[in-house]
């Protein structure tokens, strides 16, 4: 059965479900790419605790590189960042699981109607 012998609900819901599994392999990248991101702070903090008090540390910003202060104000910076990211990083698992749940929801939906077609009537009429 092809998509266009299905009913416009359904194939509406088709089209939902795509865009929920979009939107579910969005999300799934921005939470990966703000782990990676929290990791190599982590890291870098690490090294800034390892280094002696007296080295001169530099700091990116886009292009640009600034000498900072002081490693202790370097990491402050850097633990509010990690703290900004983790923040992000739980607010994006809750969006994953709702988006789950309403996927799942949607597939459940789906696969009764095209059960219900199979079975030998559309969605709705009485067999």
């Amino acid at each position: 059965m092809s998509t266009g012998q299905l009913p416009p609900e359904v194939q509406q819901k088709l089209q939902k479900g795509q865009q929920l599994q979009q939107k579910a392999e969005n999300i799934a990248n921005q939470k990966n790419q703000s782990s990676m991101r929290q990791n190599q702070l982590e890291n870098a903090i690490e090294e800034l605790k390892n280094a002696d008090e007296d080295s001169t540390v530099y700091r990116t910003y886009g292009d640009v590189i600034i000498e900072k202060e002081s490693s202790e104000k370097l990491i402050e910076e850097l633990e509010e960042e990690v703290e900004d990211l983790e923040v992000r990083v739980e607010t994006l698992e809750k969006q994953q699981e709702k988006v789950q749940e309403k996927l799942q929801e949607l597939q459940k939906e789906l696969q009764a109607e095209i059960e219900g077609m199979r079975g030998g009537g559309l969605p709705g009429e009485a067999g």
